[in-house]
């Protein structure tokens, strides 16, 4: 069932858009509804796979990625993203369960450029996360500037 695989969002009022690949529905419902309160554009993956069509589709501004997803997890999509030169440059934020990771992962994550964050985020610490992931012409949020 394809249509469950990917989803797409509205698009944000700079087309900021990213990308949550998370299998947990509540964490991608929760994800999605802060975000999209402060006008980012939201696109879903379920797994790996369907992360990688989303992204062949349209590169998005910033990645928060799942550590553990069906099939293939987190750390492999990442590794892939970074053997890509097309890909290698996007933003990632790792956002995970668990309570520790081992030191390895951990250490990889580091050397692939991801930042590594521990649910359940807060809303403010959500948004920051993914302003501090976003490139400095997107400093501000995408919702126009008070």
């Amino acid at each position: 069932m394809m249509e469950h695989l990917f989803a797409q969002g509205d698009s944000g009022v700079r087309d900021v858009s990213i990308l949550i690949v998370e299998d947990d529905p509540g964490a991608v419902e929760a994800f999605e509804h802060m975000l999209k309160a402060e006008g980012y554009g939201i696109r879903v993956a379920l797994d790996a796979e369907s992360a990688l069509v989303e992204i062949a589709r349209a590169v998005p501004a910033a990645v928060l990625l799942d550590l553990h997803l069906p099939i293939t997890d987190g750390l492999e999509l990442l590794r892939r993203l970074r053997a890509t030169s097309r890909h290698a440059h996007i933003p990632v934020a790792v956002v995970t369960g668990d309570y520790l990771v081992e030191e390895r992962v951990a250490r990889e994550l580091q050397v692939l450029g991801a930042q590594i964050y521990f649910k359940p985020l807060w809303e403010e610490d959500l948004i920051r996360v993914v302003r501090d992931l976003l490139p400095a012409r997107n400093e501000a949020s995408p919702q126009t500037a008070e």
